[in-house]
C-alpha cells in the first residue's frame, strides 16, 4: 500500500485553498456576481435567429442590449440547437431593477429583427420575472444551505463525535466557497439552477468525507497506541484509491453531459463538476487535516492540564 505523508503535508493544502478563496474573495469584491434573472428579476425573450450566432455575435447581442434596457451584465446564450438565443435582462430605475416595459422590449427586439431579417413571429416567448419573487429565491436558497449543513452537523455529531461533524461542515463550507469562486471569477451566472447543484453537491462531498472519518474511527479502535499522525495517515492511504476513483468516475460523466446536454443541462452539470473536484479535494486533503490539528490541540490541553508528580 502507498504511504504518503497526507499529514506532514498538511500546510500547503491549507495555503492553496486559502488562496484559491482570497482569489475569488478580491474578485467578488470587485465584480460581484453575475446574478441571473432568477435572483435579480426581469424579463427573458426567447429569440429564433434561424442561424447559430458566432461569439463575436453574441458578444455585439450583449452590448446592443446593455444600450437599450440599462443592464449592467445582460446574459444572451444560445439554447436547443444553437439558433435560438435566450436573453436575460431588466431595466434599472436608480437602485431598483424591474422587468422590461413593453416598449423596451419591443425596442430590444426591433433592433435584434433589422440585424438579422426576423419577422414577428421570431420572439418565440417572454417571461418576466418579479423583483419580489426573485429576492425570496435568493433568501430560500441560502437558508436551504444552512438548514442542511446545520442538520448534517447534528447527524455526523451523534453518529460520530462533535469534532468529527465541525470539520465535515467546515469542509463543505470550503467546497461551497471554492465553487463561489469560479462563478465570480469567470463571470458564470447564478441562477436556481445553481442552488441545486450546490446542494447534490454538498450530499457528495459530505458522504466522501464521513468514509475517511470512518476509517480512521475504525483504525483508532484497532490500532491501539498508535501516534496520531500515522493512524490518520494510515486511514487516508487506505481510502484515497476508492474516494479517485469514485471522483474520477463522476466526472467523466458530468463532463460527457456538460459537452453533448442542452443548456439547463450544462447549468447543472457545470457547478457539480467543480463541486466534485473541490469536494474530493477537501475530503482528502482538508476536513481530517482540521480534525487532526484539532485532535492534537485537544490532547495537548489534556497533558498540559494534568498535575505533576512530586
Amino acid at each position: 500500500m502507498t504511504r504518503i505523508d497526507f499529514i506532514g503535508k498538511r500546510k500547503y493544502f491549507y495555503i492553496v485553498s486559502i488562496l484559491v478563496m482570497v482569489i475569488g474573495l478580491i474578485s467578488y469584491l470587485v465584480q460581484g456576481f453575475n446574478y441571473d434573472i432568477d435572483f435579480t428579476g426581469g424579463t427573458v425573450l426567447e429569440i429564433n435567429l434561424h442561424k447559430v450566432p458566432t461569439a463575436k455575435e453574441i458578444s455585439e447581442l450583449e452590448k446592443l442590449t446593455k444600450q437599450i434596457t440599462g443592464t449592467q451584465t445582460p446574459i444572451v446564450r444560445k439554447v436547443e440547437d444553437g439558433k435560438k438565443i435566450m436573453i436575460n435582462a431588466h431595466e434599472v430605475h436608480g437602485k431598483k431593477k424591474t422587468e422590461l416595459s413593453k416598449q423596451t422590449r419591443d425596442k430590444l427586439f426591433a433592433e435584434i429583427a433589422k440585424r438579422y431579417n426576423l419577422k414577428k413571429e421570431d420572439l418565440v416567448s417572454y417571461q418576466n420575472v418579479g423583483a419580489v419573487v426573485s429576492s425570496e429565491l435568493k433568501s430560500q436558497a441560502i437558508w436551504a444551505v444552512v438548514i442542511a449543513s446545520i442538520l448534517m452537523l447534528i447527524y455526523i455529531a451523534i453518529r460520530f463525535e462533535f469534532r468529527f461533524g465541525t470539520t465535515a461542515v467546515a469542509a463543505l463550507i470550503h467546497d461551497l466557497l471554492i465553487v463561489l469562486t469560479v462563478y465570480t471569477l469567470f463571470r458564470i451566472p447564478l441562477n436556481s439552477t445553481f442552488i441545486a447543484a450546490v446542494l447534490t453537491v454538498l450530499g457528495y462531498s459530505i458522504n466522501d468525507t464521513i468514509v475517511v472519518f470512518d476509517r480512521i474511527r475504525e483504525n483508532r479502535r484497532i490500532a491501539g497506541k498508535m501516534e496520531l499522525k500515522d493512524l490518520v495517515n494510515l486511514s487516508m492511504n487506505q481510502t484515497i484509491g476508492r474516494s479517485i476513483a469514485t471522483a474520477i468516475s463522476v466526472i467523466i460523466v458530468l463532463v460527457v453531459l456538460y459537452i453533448m446536454g442542452v443548456q439547463s443541462i450544462k447549468e447543472f452539470a457545470f457547478p457539480l463538476l467543480i463541486g466534485v473536484i473541490s469536494g474530493t479535494y477537501s475530503s482528502i486533503f482538508i476536513a481530517t487535516a482540521l480534525w487532526f490539528d484539532w485532535e492534537l490541540s485537544t490532547r495537548k490541553k489534556k497533558l498540559q492540564a494534568k498535575p505533576k508528580r512530586a
